[in-house]
């Protein structure tokens, strides 16, 4: 039977398919990317490692909402409220900026699935998990939209870049991990095989979305299709 994604039942399904809470709390960086303020407004400093892991944040902003022929040294300084200077200091050159910043937001979603999949009630069917894997890395909301825009956009570049494109595989090879486990631990044979058909559903899935061609009830029934087809086991919950 699918599963829609629609108003009608978002209620019933929210207990094992809504995405984690990722809003972290409200702060803004200063312009000299030094400090965070809190909504208290006390200011903390920044080290280094968060000095880059907020200019990656804003090479993100960039690619998702004006794609890679939008990104420039200048245009992510201006999103970080930083000179360009400052952010040489970071990065020396674009392609540094670039390969820290796929590493960091991949990283991130690779953290944030393997959450999901340990934070499941135990025990739990092996398909409510991979649902839920699912619906982490489809864009059915507007933050997981800029993260696919995002991975977009680092695919283009990658095809050419053989640096982005190692990043890349190293990251699918932790992913295409975490679902052949919840594969292989429900006993389904050919966990691997399974677990890249599954991805490459999702890959075809999300350029669907973000070209709007199709409905997230159209793209979750796809979802529930194939995980019919897989093994009993699989088939509950």
């Amino acid at each position: 039977m699918a599963w829609s994604y629609s108003e009608k039942n978002r209620s019933r399904a929210s207990s094992s398919t809504k995405p984690l809470n990722r809003t972290p709390i409200p702060h803004f960086v200063d312009r000299t990317l030094h400090y965070k303020c809190n909504v208290g407004g006390m200011r903390t400093r920044l080290d280094p490692s968060q000095r880059r892991a907020a200019i990656a944040e804003a090479v993100g902003r960039v690619l998702s909402r004006g794609g890679p022929d939008a990104l420039g040294m200048r245009e992510v300084a201006a999103e970080a409220g930083v000179s360009t200077g400052a952010l040489q200091h970071h990065f020396t050159t674009k392609d540094d900026m670039l390969l820290f910043t796929l590493e960091h937001h991949g990283r991130r979603l690779v953290e944030r699935l393997s959450a999901r999949a340990a934070g499941a009630p135990r025990p739990s069917a092996p398909r409510r998990v991979l649902r839920a894997i699912a619906i982490e890395l489809l864009p059915l909301d507007e933050e997981r939209a800029a993260e696919a825009r995002i991975a977009a956009a680092f695919t283009l570049r990658a095809a050419a870049d053989p640096k982005l494109a190692q990043i890349f595989r190293r990251q699918y090879a932790l992913l295409h991990a975490l679902v052949a486990e919840q594969f292989g631990g429900a006993g389904v044979a050919d966990a691997d095989a399974r677990a890249r058909e599954l991805l490459c559903l999702i890959e075809g899935l999300r350029t669907q979305r973000l070209l709007g061609e199709m409905g997230d009830d159209t793209i979750m029934a796809m979802v529930e299709r194939l995980l019919d087809r897989l093994e009993p086991d699989v088939r509950q919950g």
